[in-house]
């Protein structure tokens, strides 16, 4: 069944090369598997984007960043609530395609948000920038990063180490600069942005002790959340070790308002 997914849904050859379509089919997949451990986070998502939407005069264009399966963004109320509605992963499965198809409204554009296929190909030097085009997209009013933050480096280390061991002098601290230059991007829309994301990753060990913690955003501080929360990406179903594996998230209505709050309660 994978591999017939695989093999029928439209996806470039860089994205197929570089493993993400191979990574979205296992994640559906995952999602699928875990459909009962996550309805809490995607719920918690859920009225965060609700909030998000709420408070607006205005509901034109809503761009949503790293759609993925759209399992924490509510697309009906998106769909209802804005003229127009902008999708935007590397890749997009059937299941979502099918469910953008059911909205005259909703559009999808692929992109890669990490900005690192060219250098991950050998083709630039560097990263590049993905906000270039997203920016193009007119009479926006609310833009949704919607828990891609902390995934977006993910691959593109994991990808740069496989491919050539040399990235590092390429460029240096690559996931720290792709979580950066995500949060840079968020901060060029003139627009209320909201943001979910995960901020720590915590592997519990059988007997329910802690065995490892890990900064999912390479060491990048955020403000104050709207709303934070714990959930269990991984039970030891799951897992096959016996580990469960937890997740820290946090959730921003106006992630450009608490921004702003965080620098003045800093300033002099």
């Amino acid at each position: 069944m994978e591999i017939a997914e695989w093999l029928l849904t439209p996806a470039s050859l860089d994205v197929r090369r570089l493993g993400y379509l191979t990574a979205a089919i296992s994640l559906r997949a995952r999602a699928a598997r875990c459909r009962g451990d996550w309805a809490a986070h995607e719920a918690q998502c859920h009225a965060i984007v609700a909030a998000a939407v709420a408070g607006l005069a205005s509901r034109r264009t809503c761009i949503v960043l790293g759609s993925g399966l759209m399992r924490d963004v509510p697309l009906p109320l998106l769909a209802r609530s804005f003229e127009r509605v902008v999708l935007v992963d590397i890749v997009h499965l059937w299941p979502i395609r099918l469910k953008a198809l059911a909205h005259r409204n909703v559009e999808l554009v692929s992109l890669d948000l990490t900005g690192s296929t060219d250098l991950l190909l050998k083709r630039a030097p560097g990263l590049s920038d993905p906000f270039l085009r997203l920016l193009d997209i007119g009479d926006t009013d609310l833009v949704v990063s919607a828990n891609c933050l902390s995934q977006l480096p993910i691959g593109p280390a994991v990808i740069a180490e496989r491919r050539h061991r040399s990235y590092a002098g390429r460029v240096p601290d690559l996931e720290r600069r792709i979580v950066q230059n995500h949060l840079a991007g968020l901060r060029r829309f003139p627009c209320r942005v909201c943001l979910l994301t995960d901020t720590v990753s915590i592997t519990i060990g059988p007997d329910g002790t802690v065995t490892d913690r890990h900064d999912l955003l390479a060491g990048v501080t955020l403000p104050e959340p709207d709303a934070h929360w714990s959930w269990t990406l991984a039970p030891a179903r799951e897992t096959g070790t016996g580990e469960t594996i937890v997740h820290e998230a946090r959730g921003y209505i106006d992630f450009g308002a608490r921004e702003r709050s965080r620098g003045a309660r800093t300033a002099p």
